[in-house]
C-alpha cells in the first residue's frame, strides 16, 4: 500500500564561508558528492525541446490508495511543447529525477538570463498526465537569478508533460516518465523511522556554524553504532555548480560511533539550481527520507523579517539540523519527512522546499 505526500521546491543560489565549528568537524566520514559532469543536474529539460515521443509500455493498473488491481494500464504519452523561453532564457530540473507512481514531483524552473526574483513575471505551470490537465501555482520564487519552485503531489504512472505560462504564451516546457516503483532496500529487523527532523533554533545554532548531527537507535532506544548513513543532494543539483565544494565537499556517508551520533559539518555549498537540499537516510536498509536539509533560507524572509537577531547567527544562511532515526519493527511504509522549521517561529509561516506541506508521500519498501 502506498501513501503520499509531496515533495516540492527549489530554490536560489546564495554563496557563504563559514569556519568549522570543531577541531574534528567531518566525524567518521567517507566518499564525497557524486558528480555527473553535466553541469545542468538530473532530470534536466533545455527550454526548447521539440516534440516528445510515445510510449507503448503497459504496467499494473493502481488504486487511488496505490494498490495493484492486476489489470494493465493503458500506455499514456503526450507531446512536450514547443518553448522558445523568450523572457527567462530558463532551465527546468526535476526532483526526484526518476519518479515513481505516488511520489511528489518538485519542478524547478531557473532563470539564466539575469532576470531577478523581483523582476519575475508570474508564471503559471500547466501539467498534462493520465490524471487530465491542472495548473499549478509556483509555490514559491527565489534566488538571485530567478527560481520557481512547484510541486506536483501524486505523480501517475506514465508520461507527464508541462507547460510554463506567463500570461498565457508557452514560456518553458518539460517532459519525463513516471516509472513503477522497484523493490526498495530490505527491512532488517524494522524500518528506521524518522522521530525528529528539526531545524534548530537562534538559541541552539552556533555562530557560523553549519551542522548535521544524526542519531541511529534500535526499537529499545538503545544506540547502534557504525550504522552508515546516507546524505545526498536532491536531483535539481547543478553539480558543476556547487560553490566551494572541492574544497569542503560534503561526505556522501557518514557513519555512527558507539553513541550512535554521527556529525558532519560544512561549508554548505550552494548550486545554480536553486537551495541545495540534502535528503539523508539510513543507508542500505528500508528507512525514512529526511529532506529539507538546507542552509538556503537566508537570515531573513522574503518581506525583511530576521529569524535570529545576532548577527552571527545564521548569517548567510547558515543552518544547523538533527536528524534522529529509531527501528520501528511494526512499521510498513517509508516516508518522505521534512524538518520541523523551529529556527523560522520569529516570521510566521515559514517557507518550504523539496516537500508539499500537509501532503507527505509513503509508500510500502
Amino acid at each position: 500500500m502506498r501513501r503520499i505526500v509531496g515533495l516540492v521546491a527549489v530554490v536560489a543560489s546564495w554563496g557563504c564561508t563559514a569556519a568549522p565549528a570543531t577541531s574534528d568537524p567531518f566525524g567518521s566520514a567517507t566518499g564525497t558528492l557524486p558528480s555527473d559532469g553535466s553541469g545542468l543536474g538530473q532530470g534536466t529539460t533545455t527550454a526548447n525541446p521539440g516534440a516528445g515521443s510515445t510510449s507503448e509500455e503497459s504496467v499494473d493498473s493502481t488504486d487511488d490508495g496505490g494498490m495493484t488491481t492486476g489489470d494493465p494500464l493503458p500506455p499514456f504519452s503526450c507531446e512536450q511543447a514547443s518553448a522558445g523561453s523568450p523572457l527567462l532564457d530558463g532551465v527546468v530540473v526535476f526532483d526526484p529525477a526518476q519518479p515513481h507512481p505516488g511520489d511528489t514531483l518538485t519542478v524547478v524552473v531557473r532563470a539564466t538570463n539575469g532576470t531577478s526574483r523581483q523582476d519575475a513575471p508570474p508564471m503559471d505551470l500547466e501539467v498534462t498526465d493520465r490524471s487530465g490537465v491542472r495548473t499549478v501555482a509556483s509555490q514559491t520564487i527565489e534566488g538571485g537569478e530567478a527560481v520557481y519552485y512547484y510541486s506536483i503531489p501524486q505523480v501517475p504512472e506514465g508520461e507527464l508533460c508541462l507547460r510554463g505560462l506567463v500570461a498565457g504564451a508557452n514560456e518553458v516546457s518539460g517532459k519525463l516518465t513516471v516509472t513503477p516503483r522497484p523493490p526498495g532496500p530490505p527491512i532488517d529487523g524494522g524500518i528506521f523511522k524518522i522521530v525528529a527532523n528539526h531545524m534548530w533554533t537562534c538559541d541552539e545554532q552556533p555562530s557560523f556554524g553549519n551542522e548535521l548531527h544524526v542519531w541511529v537507535r534500535d526499537e529499545n532506544g538503545q544506540a547502534m553504532s557504525g550504522v552508515p548513513v546516507a546524505v545526498r543532494p536532491a536531483d535539481t543539483t547543478d553539480l558543476r555548480s556547487i560553490y566551494n565544494g572541492d574544497a569542503q565537499p560534503l561526505p556522501s556517508e557518514i557513519v555512527t560511533g558507539d553513541d550512535g551520533h554521527a556529525m558532519a559539518f560544512n561549508y554548505w555549498p550552494i548550486s545554480d539550481n536553486g537551495l541545495l537540499v540534502f535528503e539523508v537516510e539510513v543507508a542500505g536498509v528500508a528507512s525514512d527520507i529526511a529532506t529539507e536539509i538546507t542552509t538556503g533560507w537566508w537570515e531573513d524572509d522574503l518581506m525583511g523579517c530576521n529569524y535570529c537577531n545576532t548577527a552571527t547567527v545564521n548569517t548567510w544562511g547558515h543552518w544547523s539540523y538533527t536528524v534522529e532515526f529509531q527501528r520501528d519493527p511494526s512499521a510498513n511504509e517509508v516516508c518522505v519527512v521534512d524538518n520541523d522549521h523551529a529556527g523560522m517561529t520569529a516570521c510566521g509561516e515559514p517557507r518550504h522546499v523539496h516537500h508539499a506541506p500537509g501532503v507527505q508521500a509513503c509508500w510500502a519498501p
